[in-house]
Formats: C-alpha cells, structure tokens, sequence
C-alpha cells in the first residue's frame, strides 16, 4: 500500500497522462510490494501529484530550472527488497519517460526516493 507524492514542473503532464501514470504507479507499487491486484489493495495505493510553477523549480538556486521530476514512495520497511526497488525504479522511470513525452533516447530527469516506514509510524 504505497503512498506516492510526485513532484513535477507544472505543465510535465498533460491530464489524460497523469491519469495514465497514476494507473501504472498504482500496478507498479503493489506488484513491487507483491500485493494482490483487488480492488481494496488498488484503492490503499494513494498518489499525489504536485505541480509547481516552473519559475518555482530552482537549479543550482536560480529558478527557471528544467523539467526534473521526483518521485517519493513511502512503504512498510521490509516491503521492498533490493531487487524490487531496482524493478521499481526502472518500470517507474519508464512510465514517466511515457507519460510525459520524453524521447527513447533521452535521459529521464527523474529522482526517485524509497522511504521504509515502521507500521507503528504509520498512522
């Protein structure tokens, strides 16, 4: 049950993108998490998108900056493996290469960061 904030230059994704993307970030994390795919197990996957105006989105400490996005995806600790946080983070930068039309050959400007939680932390 992944709680994912995804920060992005205003204007990266286009609506029918994002819904697109949050779609696939849902399968991605409970299939990373080795969840069941039920529709109770989907609706504990929670994202939120957050859109900052580019002239908010500093490089280096001078706004402007390009369209650089990140990804933080909190779970329980002991939820993620090693190698499924690999899986995790090349099917998410592939999704996001998509969904906000970066060319195949491109690098992907993605960060992605995996924050364990303690279930007793989790409120």
């Amino acid at each position: 049950m992944p709680l994912i904030f995804v920060d992005a230059p205003a204007g990266t994704f286009a609506p029918a993108e994002r819904d697109a993307l949050a779609e696939e970030l849902t399968t991605i994390g409970l299939e990373s998490e080795r969840l069941p795919m039920e529709p109770f197990d989907r609706s504990t996957t929670w994202i939120y998108f957050r859109d900052t105006p580019p002239a908010q989105v500093y490089h280096g400490g001078k706004p402007g900056g390009t369209r650089v996005i990140s990804l933080e995806v909190n779970c329980f600790v002991g939820g993620l493996d090693d190698d499924a946080k690999l899986s995790l983070y090349r099917r998410v930068t592939e999704a996001i290469r998509v969904r906000a039309g970066i060319a195949a050959d491109a690098r992907v400007p993605v960060y992605i960061v995996v924050r364990e939680v303690r279930p007793e932390d989790w409120g």
